[in-house]
């Protein structure tokens, strides 16, 4: 099932690389199945804090490879954040 925050993520990693936003999958590898770089992610770094307001530093996407990482870490975060 995809939620709203797993959509809005998906949305944004469609605009930093060169798949179709309806074949962005959970389980692909952002840099090896999407093709991100350094840059690109930097910047899905930058687009997430703006649009969900967090406040996500470098150390704590280090350990983010998948679209699915990604949208957990957003989960995370806006969890912290409510509480």
């Amino acid at each position: 099932m995809t939620t709203d925050i797993d959509a809005r993520v998906i949305h944004l990693i469609a605009q930093l690389v060169p798949v179709k936003e309806k074949d962005i999958k959970p389980e692909q590898r952002l840099r090896d199945d999407l093709g991100m770089d350094s840059v690109s992610s930097m910047e899905l770094l930058s687009m997430l804090a703006e649009d969900f307001e967090l406040d996500v530093g470098i150390e704590d996407v280090a350990d983010v490879h998948t679209v699915a990482a990604t949208i957990e870490l957003v989960k995370v975060f806006l969890a912290k954040k409510a509480a």
